[in-house]
């Protein structure tokens, strides 16, 4: 194969061109996330029901859910658990199961069974976990020009809080899920409101009203009729019919009838709009904050998210300039890093390799070699990487790390066999062909030995397989290809140089 091959040395490198050109190009499509995706074998039934007890959420609602969901395929173990007014339940899959599937019976399931449960209970959510959840950054804003708060301001700044609470949560949210690279946002901080209504009770005694007839008259005039569909011979009318309480003006101007007389709501009582009880608090610097955490698609680049959501940012700041935006915990960081130890590694590799080789070989042609083989190996994995489906994350940079130094090896042992056989007189063309046949089988062995400690992690069964499937698949690309690259490229660039 060694001679078919240096005979045609323009054929060889055209096609290692081609390779190189079509590594190059699939690598725009390869993901680069921060870890691999893993669907985790777990989905979460998360129920909400107003005005229910632990007990009565546990025999009224998490039984019939329960009941129903444990005739999903491939169950493994579900566990529930019921606090007021919220229940929970988990199932766990085995390892294998398609989440996908899994998910779409847990919520088929779930809509036969609401029929079944009190009117009060919403849908439930259904949520699936997966390893690229990790959040890649997240964004804190806070009111410009605000220090933090005291108990004795907290009455005279809340509602400006508020008010910026409600501004995050729909126009800053929604902005930023408009992104393509984004999946989803959680927000974290948000202090919402909501309507009081104090009665004036002298005044409600001297008229002789009732607290009941104040919650009557708000109850009839808080109705959603929705939707009527009217018929009138060949004509069809579809009218949808809102409800008349929109504004805190709205349900002030509420008229309640009393013994011939009319009253409006705001002359009984006083309605205010005011925040609900916190149950969460996020600073920065100090000051109140709302912090969105923002969780990638799993098929999208770290670098795009990134540089979408900076031109996001630096277009919050000229429309809202009285709203600090932040970066925190920017996830990118990380995977730069691992990047930078890859490339950081190639570049040692091939110095060292090049003054060893310079040292022994008193050649400056023979290391150059190195300099194009070993980041041709690399281009050519990438090219792999994208067949195989393995994104560019953490782990699999990590066997590509473990395999440069390997990469190196082979290009070494190929180029010092080659020399030899110069050195004892051959011709430049019989010496490529005698020093590489020699040192194939070799080869083939030290590389199939190697893969030998690498390759049953691909087989290691549940989460932990799965995590390092990507790096002894990048260990095992990385040998082969490399060998591939030394026994063909190789000797055809020794002898042309």
């Amino acid at each position: 194969m060694v001679k078919f091959l240096i005979e045609k040395p323009i054929a060889v490198i055209m096609t290692a061109l081609g390779i190189l050109i079509l590594g190059l190009y699939t690598a725009g499509f390869i993901p680069i996330s921060l870890m691999p995706d893993i669907d985790i074998p777990e989905i979460t039934v998360q129920v909400q029901a107003d005005n229910l007890s632990a007990r009565q959420m546990e025999d009224v609602v998490v039984k019939r859910l329960r009941s129903s969901l444990q005739q999903v395929s491939h169950l493994k173990d579900i566990s529930s658990e019921a606090r007021n007014e919220f229940g929970i339940i988990k199932l766990n899959f085995s390892y294998g199961t398609n989440v996908d599937y899994a998910f779409i019976e847990v919520n088929e399931k779930i809509d036969r069974t609401i029929s079944s449960l009190p009117k009060s209970v919403k849908r439930p959510k259904v949520i699936k976990a997966s390893a690229t959840d990790i959040p890649v950054f997240y964004l804190s804003m806070s009111l410009a020009n605000k220090t933090s708060k005291t108990l004795s301001e907290e009455t005279s700044i809340t509602q400006d809080f508020v008010d910026f609470n409600k501004f995050s949560n729909q126009v800053i949210l929604k902005r930023i899920e408009q992104i393509e690279e984004v999946a989803m946002v959680d927000v974290s901080g948000i202090l919402s409101s909501e309507i009081v209504i104090v009665p004036d009770k002298e005044k409600l005694n001297s008229l002789g009203i009732s607290l009941n007839d104040l919650e009557n008259s708000v109850t009839k005039n808080d109705i959603e009729i929705g939707n009527l569909l009217i018929k009138d011979n060949q004509y069809q009318y579809d009218i949808r019919l809102g409800n008349s309480l929109k504004t805190i003006a709205d349900l002030a101007n509420i008229y309640i009838k009393k013994d011939k007389r009319v009253y409006q709501l705001k002359d009984l009582a006083t309605v205010k709009e005011q925040p609900r009880s916190r149950t969460g608090l996020v600073l920065s610097d100090t000051n109140e904050a709302v912090t969105m955490a923002v969780i990638k698609q799993s098929d999208a680049k770290m670098s795009d998210l990134k540089a979408s959501l900076q031109r996001l940012m630096n277009q919050f700041k000229k429309d809202y300039p009285h709203i600090n935006f932040t970066i925190t915990r920017d996830q990118t960081k990380l995977l730069d890093y691992a990047i930078n130890n890859l490339f950081q590694s190639l570049l040692w590799g091939i110095l060292l390799a090049f003054g060893i080789m310079f040292l022994f070989l008193k050649n400056i042609k023979s290391p150059l070699l190195i300099g194009i083989t070993i980041p041709t190996s690399i281009i050519i994995c990438l090219l792999f990487f994208y067949f195989f489906s393995i994104s560019i994350n953490i782990i699999s940079l990590s066997g590509l790390v473990l395999g440069i130094g390997l990469m190196i090896d082979n290009s070494i042992i190929v180029i010092d066999n080659i020399t030899q056989y110069r050195e004892r007189g051959f011709s430049i063309t019989k010496a490529c062909i005698q020093g590489v046949n020699e040192v194939i089988k070799p080869l083939l062995s030290s590389a199939l030995t190697t893969c030998a400690v690498f390759l049953p992690l691909v087989f290691l069964s549940g989460i932990s397989g799965a995590l390092f499937y990507d790096q002894a698949m990048a260990i095992a690309i990385g040998l082969f290809v490399s060998l591939f690259v030394s026994i063909t490229l190789l000797p055809i660039l020794y002898r042309l140089f």
